[in-house]
């Protein structure tokens, strides 16, 4: 295995996420369990929404996103939803590192298609644009100081080749 050169892994950590999801959440369950309802319903029917909230925290407590490089290639996953996607860097065309707004240029976080390219990022300002064969993809990451060491390796990688051609 080649020598492992960057590594991250990205939660959704801000704190307004985690205010809305647990004040909805609090909400909705003090209302379906404390407020009295007029028709006779069942603990089943209050307990499916309930439990349905609680996967929506699973969910967000587990997605993350994992970004690795090595000497010859990069490689994510976007858990649960995406699985270890690879690129050499034989099949990538170039790489770069952006500073960008998720809102603004994606429409917000997670993974997003803007009509030219697709993101994944759980956060930041900074991210790794990718180009391969006329497709781009941004992955994002809170280390852009440690990416540079995958842009200088990518740069020797692609002169080494171009040389040897």
């Amino acid at each position: 295995m080649s020598q492992l050169l960057f590594q991250e892994t990205q939660r959704f950590k801000q704190v307004w996420i985690w205010a809305i999801l647990v004040g909805v959440t609090g909400i909705s369950i003090s209302t379906l369990l404390f407020i009295p309802s007029e028709s006779s319903s069942s603990w089943s029917d209050k307990a499916i929404p309930v439990v349905l909230l609680l996967l929506v925290h699973v969910l967000f407590f587990s997605m993350n996103l994992r970004t690795r490089s090595d000497n010859h290639s990069i490689s994510f996953r976007f858990f649960p939803f995406i699985r270890w996607r690879e690129y050499s860097f034989e099949d990538i065309d170039a790489l770069e590192l952006i500073e960008y707004n998720g809102l603004l240029d994606y429409g917000g976080w997670g993974i997003k298609w803007n009509g030219e390219s697709w993101c994944y990022t759980t956060g930041g300002k900074w991210g790794l644009r990718i180009r391969t064969k006329g497709k781009y993809f941004l992955l994002g990451t809170h280390q852009p100081e440690q990416v540079q060491k995958v842009l200088e390796r990518f740069s020797a990688y692609k002169s080494s080749k171009s040389a040897s051609s």
